[in-house]
């Protein structure tokens, strides 16, 4: 009876002791999934806008008479299409504005009247932001509200640089510099017209 009370007291003292139920292997943690980088902005497609902005110039008749211009305003539409390859973004854009107050130094009822300029287009966008430059055709009116017969339109080069900024994937706005230097005649005179308009435009675009 001794050896067959000790062997089962050896047997007890020698097996696992489970308090509780059946221990529990935790599962090993799965790792976290980043979440996907965000999209860069794509700058290509077509769009259109308005811009506010100050704008000033000069004249030189015929080589001989000098003449400054007051500071005035100039309101503006403009519509383009851009595309895009890698972080290179080219294209055109056509752009009208309104000038007032746009009038020369002693003679206020001479003024520039508006202005048309087609733009060729090329930036380096930073996913939001681009940075531009403009080349290309500009035309400046110029009116006499003394005498309208002698109103002219002066044709010539523009150029200019700007950044826009997407503060969504329609919306865009921007600031812009632009000179044109241009040159006309002045009709039923012998004089000709080298005329310089410069503007600095804040730009609110909608990309389609």
């Amino acid at each position: 009876m001794r050896k067959i009370a000790l062997v089962a007291t050896m047997a007890i003292l020698g097996s696992p002791v489970f308090a509780g139920g059946p221990t529990v292997v935790a599962e090993d943690p799965v790792p976290a999934v980043a979440p996907a980088p965000a999209a860069a902005h794509d700058w290509s497609g077509p769009y259109v806008g308005l811009a506010y902005g100050r704008a000033s110039g000069d004249f030189t008749y015929s080589d001989t008479q000098f003449f400054d211009m007051e500071s005035g305003t100039v309101r503006s539409v403009f519509a383009g299409y851009l595309m895009q390859r890698g972080t290179l973004v080219y294209g055109g854009e056509l752009a009208f504005s309104k000038g007032s107050d746009i009038t020369t130094v002693g003679f206020p009822l001479e003024y520039i009247d508006s202005s048309l300029d087609l733009k060729g287009k090329v930036g380096l966008a930073a996913n939001r932001a681009l940075f531009y430059g403009v080349l290309g055709f500009s035309k400046v009116g110029y009116n006499f509200d003394i005498d309208p017969t002698l109103n002219y339109d002066a044709t010539g080069l523009g150029y200019g640089i700007g950044m826009d900024y997407a503060v969504s994937n329609r919306i865009t706005l921007g600031l812009e510099y632009m000179n044109r230097k241009t040159s006309g005649d002045v009709p039923t005179t012998a004089f000709s017209s080298d005329l310089n308009m410069n503007s600095l435009s804040l730009r609110v675009g909608l990309n389609f």
